[in-house]
Order: structure tokens, then sequence, then C-alpha cells
């Protein structure tokens, strides 16, 4: 019964992004192929050298088919999908119930705290496998059958998509422990809404300041670079199991604190 009501609770979130990241790919390969290779090698070329520090990978190598496939995989649509399917779903675990006041109707049954927590991060986790998968096939697809068709072979982004759900992952995991230490939604989510923006800046500032380096280990995202992963090649595959370890190990370990707290908690009289 808590697995179906989590389901429940997340299927139209579930169903809206999978049919945004089943398109997605297709319209975005469409629209870059529109642009020549040598004219988009131009455009970034313009682009001054310190800033050429963001993308993460040599502007070369952004140039190139696969790279301008791999930039899918961290626009917006990806990256704040990704953000706001882990907030969403990690900042309801606890505090999205209790302060609906529908948890205390859920321990009223023959149910332990533990039980009910884990079933809906199974259940948020699984959202966010099946929402990788989505976007692997929309990519897969794209790339065999697209504008592209037979210049890349289309599982060398699977790395990409894999680091996708780590991120995903991560900010699941980090909105649940908050979550369960807190009391109301709203804050949870504007505490997460300040962390990813915190942790976006500290990025920022390690890649464009020598000085302040040591500032990008401070940020998740610094274990997110879909674009890294595109060669093709057992590295890519490596170095996606290195960062996956960083996102998905903060995850499960802030899912396991926050289960722990809850259990432990004492919860606030309905109102």
């Amino acid at each position: 019964a808590i697995w179906r009501q989590a389901w429940g609770d997340q299927k139209l979130l579930l169903a809206a992004m999978a049919a945004l990241w089943l398109v997605f790919p297709w319209l975005y390969l469409w629209l870059w192929a529109q642009v020549p290779t040598e004219n988009f090698q131009l455009i970034l070329n313009l682009i001054p050298k310190g800033w050429q520090k963001l993308s993460g990978v040599p502007i070369a190598g952004v140039a190139t088919p696969a790279g301008r496939v791999a930039l899918a995989l961290v626009d917006p649509i990806v990256v704040l999908g990704a953000t706001v399917w882990g907030v969403t779903r990690g900042s309801d675990i606890v505090a999205g119930p209790l302060e609906r006041g529908t948890l205390e109707m859920v321990l009223a049954s023959p149910v332990r705290r533990g039980t009910v927590y884990a079933t809906n991060a199974a259940a948020t986790i699984t959202g966010g496998a099946v929402l990788c998968s989505v976007l692997l096939v929309g990519t897969w697809t794209a790339v065999a059958f697209g504008p592209w068709s037979g210049k890349l072979d289309p599982m060398q982004f699977a790395p990409a998509v894999f680091n996708v759900f780590g991120l995903m992952t991560c900010m699941a995991g980090l909105a649940a422990f908050f979550s369960a230490t807190g009391n109301h939604r709203s804050r949870v989510i504007g505490i997460m809404c300040a962390f990813y923006v915190l942790s976006l800046l500290a990025k920022l500032v390690g890649r464009m300041s020598d000085g302040f380096a040591a500032a990008g280990w401070l940020s998740i995202f610094n274990a997110f670079e879909p674009q890294q992963l595109v060669s093709g090649t057992a590295d890519a595959w490596l170095l996606t199991a290195r960062y996956d370890a960083v996102l998905i190990g903060i995850g499960l370990a802030a899912y396991l604190l926050g289960g722990i707290l809850f259990t432990r908690r004492d919860l606030p009289a309905p109102l």
C-alpha cells in the first residue's frame, strides 16, 4: 500500500518528465544540426578563453558532433529536470505528508517509520532510474536515426546518462535528509534551492579562478560532467564510476542519516 501510494504521488511528474526527456534529444539535435560544424566552431572561438574553462572540455571537442550531443545532457532541460525530480520527491518523504497532516494516519497503521521512509526513498530512486532510461532511449534513437545518423555510436552517451542519474540520486537524498528533520516542505525546498545555487557558484568560481580552484571541490557539480563522458572508451565508464560514486554515495548517505533521524525524532501533533 505504501509503495502504491508513493507511485501515485509521483506518477504525474514522472509521466510529464518522461515525455519531455524522450522528445528533447530529438529537438535538440535537430536544432543544432541546422548549424554547420564550421560555423559552430567560429561561434565557440568568439568565447573569451577565460570563459572557455566553464565547458569542462576543450572547445575543439565541444565543436564535434559527439560534443554537441553531449551538450544536450548539460542543458537546463536535463539538469533542472533532474534537480526538480530529486528536490520535489525527496522533500515530500517526511515534511510533505507531515505538513498535509497525512503522515499521522499512515503511521497509525501497523507499519514502522523506517518502512515508510525506505519505501518512499526506493520509489524516488526507481523513478529516477526510469526517467534516465527514457532519456537514454531518447538520446539513443536521436543519435541513431536523427540528423547525425551513422556518424556516432549511440551507446557512447550511456555513461553521461548514468551521470544524470547520479545527480538525481544525490539531490533526492539531500532533500530527504532535510525533509526528515523538518516540518514544512516549503522550507526544505528553499534550503535545497539555496544549496543548488551555492553549489553552482562554487563550481563556477573554482573553474574561473586559479586562486580559488579549491572552491570547486565544495560543489556536487564537480562530479557532474556528462560532457567528459562521451568518448566511447573504457576510460569514460571508469570516470563515470568515479563521479557517480561521489554523487550516489552522498545521496545514499543522506538518505540513511535522514532515515535514522526520522525514526528517532518526535513528530508534532497534527493541527
